[in-house]
Formats: C-alpha cells, sequence, structure tokens
C-alpha cells in the first residue's frame, strides 16, 4: 500500500491526463466504479424522476438546438429563456424564477 501511495503521488496526475484523454471510456468507468453505489439512490430520492413529459419536452429542446450537445446545461438554458421571453413570455418566466428563488416552488 505504500508503495502504491508513493506510485501513485508520483504519476498518479499524469497518468489520468493521460488515460481519460486516450482512453476515455477506461476513465469513466474507474470513475463510476470509485462512486459508492447509494450515490444514485440518494440524488434519486432527493430529486423526483423526470416522466415522459418532461423527456419528450427536453428532447424537444435539445433538438431545436443544433449544437445542444457541445454546450454547457446552464448555456442552452439561457438559449430556452431567450427564445422564450422573445415570444412575449417573459412575465411568466420571471414570475417562476421569482417564486423559485423565493422557495415557493422547488
Amino acid at each position: 500500500m505504500r508503495d502504491l501511495s508513493t506510485s501513485w503521488g508520483r504519476d498518479g496526475a499524469t497518468v489520468l491526463q493521460r488515460v481519460a484523454k486516450e482512453n476515455p471510456s477506461s476513465y469513466f468507468a474507474v470513475c463510476a466504479r470509485l462512486l459508492p453505489s447509494d450515490v444514485s439512490i440518494s440524488i434519486q430520492a432527493q430529486s423526483p424522476a423526470l416522466n415522459a413529459s418532461d423527456l419528450a419536452i427536453l428532447r424537444a429542446i435539445r433538438d431545436a438546438i443544433p449544437n445542444a450537445n457541445d454546450l454547457e446545461p446552464h448555456a442552452v438554458l439561457e438559449h430556452v429563456l431567450s427564445a422564450i421571453r422573445s415570444y412575449g413570455a417573459s412575465p411568466i418566466i420571471d414570475t417562476s424564477s421569482e417564486a423559485i428563488t423565493e422557495g415557493q416552488i422547488s
């Protein structure tokens, strides 16, 4: 264990960077094995699962934005909010955002 610790301290970061670039599927598999199995369970318990309607909406948003898969989630949401506001629905969004901020909607 000491040898492993010494090796990790010396080469760990370099090896991780190389594996992430050269073999991302192996990198992801190792990361997934390191997570405790109850992590996904606790996340699911804290937030309700998306229903079919929610998933359909998300797919429609993704399909409507040509590069959605290349964008960070917040950038996609900003794009959607901007589009909705441009159609005059800003009062609905702003009211919902205020209610979420104030803890009235979760």
